[in-house]
């Protein structure tokens, strides 16, 4: 009898999701786990669990979504290869080593690109793992899937199948991007769009973006042939770029999407990656990687598959927001206590980089740390806290705050330092906290994605703000807190160090800079 009430009960939470009444349909479902738990049903059991998975998972509802598929795996440990990617894209949120977990075992069921791509990004978020690790997993996983998915192809080039050998011709240049939009990406890459010298290249940017607003307008009046490539698929893309006569082929996404597959089909002779991914993509077909030698130390270049291709000074430009506020004071001069900001997405935050920020609130008295994210579910509250509280750091002095604020900026303004992550570095919130007047103490590593925030500061002459260990990072973080007269010369000043510096004042002379970079390696091809 109690059963056939859990059958109506699910039955009507079905058709409740049916009807889109998410709400309502969780409502049934629990009243139906309530009966089918005293029955110990487990076929039933795992079906409910699914069901309530799935409801929370549409209304975007992280904790409970992975609450329940988890208590599915707990039932059937082969799990359904959704729940593990679900579950893979959650922790991607909450704990980087859990993601790469769930799709290390997605991967048991079959080689898929969704997984394999996840993995590579995931492992340079994670401390975990060395530089020579991530080549050595990225490599294999391109490997699976080239294997097992585009084995047959034929290429579009090869060492066989050359292209004219015209040195000096007008270069065809071509930009792939999912970022065609009002992106961060875009403060980075309009300043070269705008300056490309349109008399010996023509430039084509293959815009897979769903998004079109006032940025991609934008885009469309600088007189650039701007390709829409969403809908098309890996095939259909690489066609594309090869009709277009592209000669060299810049990929400004890499791992962040899935479009970078299409290098494997080689529609370009020469391939390069720059700045969207910032490590290596293990792909035989890319060639090159642009850095510059503080990005990319020569001596760890051998831990990338493709060859640095090193700019000679900075490594990016970058056109400050428009929308700037008008600068604050420091907050801790009407709170009384400094106020260290944490502003990167918390899957950058890994436990190591926890056991160094314990350090600097244990030297700073009555200190207090921010971690700002939007989003940021209870269950990643709940991780950070349990790790902080092992360290003995008491809840009071760790704020988690996820308030949407219109323009973003006045989050940074809560904050008289702030903490870069580690190992990988935010760029472009050391970028935008600075021209807020928030100075970002950071540490240097081996690895591009380490070093982004540190590339920033070099360039804005703010060495004094990278640590090149992580007992330099403590110091100097300690140290700048107790310095208030800096601190609030800082938040004056920032601002101004930002927008003369060669990051923003330098657009022209660093596209000429990347120009003839491309100009280069295109004679070696030609020669070779």
């Amino acid at each position: 009898m109690k059963k056939d009430k859990a059958k109506e009960f699910e039955a009507i939470g079905d058709k409740n999701v049916e009807a889109g009444n998410s709400e309502k349909a969780i409502e049934n479902y629990k009243s139906a786990l309530s009966i089918v738990r005293q029955n110990d049903d487990k076929n039933t059991l795992g079906t409910l669990y699914i069901k309530l998975a799935n409801t929370y998972y549409e209304l975007k509802d992280i904790d409970n979504y992975v609450l329940f598929y988890e208590k599915y795996l707990e039932l059937f440990p082969d799990g359904q290869l959704s729940v593990l990617q679900r579950l893979a894209y959650a922790y991607y949120f909450i704990d980087t080593n859990k993601s790469i977990e769930y799709h290390d075992r997605a991967l048991l069921y079959d080689i898929n690109d969704y997984d394999a791509v996840s993995i590579a990004f995931a492992m340079i978020k994670s401390s975990d793992y060395s530089q020579s690790e991530v080549l050595e997993e990225a490599e294999y996983l391109m490997t699976e899937l080239k294997e097992t998915y585009f084995s047959d192809i034929q290429k579009y080039y090869s060492p066989e199948k050359k292209k004219s050998k015209d040195s000096d011709k007008k270069l065809n240049i071509g930009y792939l991007s999912s970022d065609c939009h009002s992106h961060i990406m875009m403060n980075y890459i309009l300043p070269i769009w705008e300056n490309h010298n349109k008399k010996k290249f023509n430039i084509t940017v293959f815009n897979s973006s769903s998004t079109s607003d006032t940025t991609t307008a934008k885009i469309k009046s600088l007189g650039l042939n701007i390709i829409d490539c969403e809908k098309l698929e890996i095939p259909q893309l690489a066609q594309v770029i090869f009709d277009k006569d592209i000669d060299i082929l810049v990929d400004l996404g890499g791992f962040t999407n899935l479009r970078s597959l299409v290098h494997f089909y080689k529609p370009a002779p020469i391939i390069l990656s720059y700045l969207g991914y910032l490590n290596t993509l293990g792909i035989d077909e890319v060639d090159y990687i642009i850095a510059n030698k503080f990005m990319l130390p020569k001596k760890f270049a051998k831990y990338y598959k493709e060859k640095p291709l090193y700019l000679p000074k900075e490594y990016q430009v970058f056109e400050p927001p428009t929308n700037l506020l008008e600068q604050t004071v420091c907050p801790f001069e009407k709170n009384g206590y400094i106020t260290f900001g944490s502003f990167n997405c918390v899957s950058k935050l890994s436990n190591k980089l926890i056991r160094l920020w314990v350090k600097i609130l244990q030297n700073v008295p009555n200190s207090k740390l921010l971690i700002y994210r939007t989003g940021m579910s209870k269950t990643v509250i709940k991780r950070l806290s349990a790790e902080f509280e092992r360290h003995g750091v008491s809840k009071d002095r760790i704020e988690y705050n996820t308030t949407t604020y219109f323009p973003h900026f006045k989050a940074y303004e809560l904050a008289d330092v702030s903490l870069d992550s580690y190992p990988f570095s935010g760029m472009s919130i050391c970028l935008e906290t600075a021209l807020c007047g928030v100075p970002t103490v950071t540490l240097k590593g081996e690895a591009l994605q380490s070093n982004g925030a540190a590339s920033v500061l070099n360039s804005c002459g703010l060495s004094s703000l990278i640590a090149v260990n992580d007992e330099e990072y403590i110091e100097l973080a300690t140290r700048l807190a107790k310095n208030s007269a800096y601190l609030q010369q800082l938040r004056g000043e920032l601002r101004e160090i930002v927008r003369n510096s060669p990051i923003c004042t330098k657009h022209k002379e660093f596209t000429r800079s990347l120009e003839r970079k491309y100009r280069k390696i295109w004679k070696e091809y030609c020669e070779n």
